[in-house]
């Protein structure tokens, strides 16, 4: 996981370690899309967009075109 953005906050701050454990203690996957509901639970729309493909998933800031952090 690459953050691209420092955290807007405390609680992002919060979530994005929660993020970082949930990488680190997944099995390896031959395609991270299966990882993309457990991201959208912990940065859930309107907030944030998550968006996915088969070996890449990314996070943003509805209101910000920068990506806060990708998955690979």
């Amino acid at each position: 996981m690459v953050c691209r953005q420092a955290p807007a906050d405390e609680p992002e701050a919060a979530r994005l370690t929660q993020l970082a454990q949930l990488v680190a203690t997944s099995p390896p996957l031959s395609d991270v899309r299966d990882l993309a509901p457990a991201v959208r639970a912990l940065f859930p729309p309107p907030a944030y967009e998550v968006g996915c493909g088969g070996a890449h998933i990314w996070l943003h800031r509805t209101d910000e075109k920068s990506q806060l952090a990708v998955i690979s």
